[in-house]
């Protein structure tokens, strides 16, 4: 039998009761596809709309600013809401927040009033997305957490499939009635599926570590799963801004990217869970780079494989970092909630990161130096990772 090559390989501890976990599995994913439908629908409508409604391409910006600005405030916070509501009535909220706002959108035009529905939605979001992450690896022991995550994901990569070129589509048509209701009623799903989990009371709070240094040498083996996390999404945030203004044939590119990382996500969480997370993670990270280096090279057989190679890695870099951060937590007295909020955090960083100053690096040297340096970037973050691995491994002075 195969030794697990590394802490967030399968560690042969008995699984947790499973009364009710096929009903909240079921609910998760679910919400899972109500959820991120809903917001890559509207994310992919509402600069239209901004635009239509005389706010202009500032505007546009605004709005996604306050929806993003929105779910990273509110994600810190997250771990207190779930030990205080439950996770059912978390997850409802989360739908709520996210779908009470859209019969209104049409409503109005002033960009404050967009402005502000937008941010109710984003708080709206950032509850859910640490729910989802979360709740769904509470319902598995580790050893089958990886699969468990993939599933999640690939119902995720999906929702995002269809729901971006339906809301473009709608968006072009002027159909914006019908954008809000369909954001409705994908809010919908989420709140449907908060109630497959059961009516218990709200999970364990988290636990105060004893000191704040404890705290930090806990939490020291997350940063280099989240430092490689934080530098894929850099890279998506540049291949997916950028590619469509640089290339013609983007759009066969990106779709090319979502699939593979389906596929990827799904195969990805299989292996985690026989090998372990960094053995995963080291040639996903790899393949990733390479994909998004090919976004410099002018020519379309190699665009396209090389979007592929990117949406195959970066799937898989998805599962990895997911297992090894909520592998890690495990011995952190805050326990799943504060990895679920640091792998979050770390996914909208990076793609914001990206998408911001992107555009500066490529104004001054174009797609010959913003992708191969998204590239390099990511590389870099990979050895930073294995390098605090090897270190905490030999127990190297200052390793943790």
């Amino acid at each position: 039998m195969t030794r697990p090559a590394d802490p967030s390989a399968p560690t042969g501890r008995v699984p947790a009761p499973s009364a009710g976990r096929r009903g909240a599995v079921g609910g998760a994913l679910l919400a899972a596809f109500g959820g991120f439908a809903g917001f890559n629908l509207l994310l992919s409508a509402m600069p239209a709309y901004a635009v239509r409604s005389g706010a202009g391409p500032a505007g546009a910006g605004v709005l996604t600013a306050a929806l993003m600005a929105a779910t990273l405030a509110v994600q810190p916070w997250t771990p207190r809401l779930f030990a205080r509501l439950g996770r059912r009535r978390s997850l409802a909220l989360s739908g709520l927040l996210l779908g009470l706002p859209c019969p209104a959108l049409p409503l109005v035009a002033p960009l404050p009033a967009l402005t502000a529905l937008t941010a109710v939605r984003g708080l709206g979001f950032g509850i859910f997305v640490v729910a989802g992450v979360t709740f769904t690896t509470e319902l598995f022991p580790p050893g089958r957490r990886g699969r468990a995550l993939g599933l999640y994901g690939a119902v995720v990569g999906v929702a995002g499939v269809l729901g971006a070129p339906l809301g473009i589509a709608l968006a072009r048509r002027e159909a914006y009635g019908t954008v809000f209701a369909l954001a409705t009623g994908a809010a919908a799903l989420v709140v449907l599926g908060a109630f497959g989990f059961p009516r218990a009371g709200a999970p364990e709070g988290p636990r105060r570590p004893r000191s704040r240094g404890g705290a930090l040498r806990a939490l020291r083996p997350l940063l280099g799963p989240l430092l490689v996390e934080c530098a894929s999404t850099t890279a998506y945030g540049v291949v997916f801004t950028f590619l469509p203004l640089t290339s013609p044939v983007a759009p066969q590119a990106l779709l090319a990217a979502q699939g593979a990382t389906v596929l990827s996500r799904l195969g990805a969480g299989r292996i985690v869970d026989r090998y372990g997370g960094r053995p995963v993670l080291v040639p996903a990270a790899v393949l990733a780079a390479v994909g998004c280096a090919a976004g410099a090279v002018p020519h379309r057989p190699v665009l396209l494989a090389g979007a592929a190679l990117f949406g195959a890695g970066f799937g898989a870099v998805q599962s990895a970092t997911l297992v090894l951060v909520m592998r890690a937590a495990e011995e952190h007295p805050a326990g799943l909630g504060v990895a679920g909020v640091a792998w979050n955090i770390a996914f909208d960083a990076g793609t914001g990161a990206g998408s911001l100053l992107g555009g500066p690096v490529l104004a001054l040297g174009g797609p010959a130096v913003l992708f191969p340096a998204a590239a390099a970037l990511l590389a870099l973050s990979l050895g930073c990772d294995l390098r605090g691995a090897v270190r905490r491994r030999s127990g190297a002075p200052g390793a943790g």
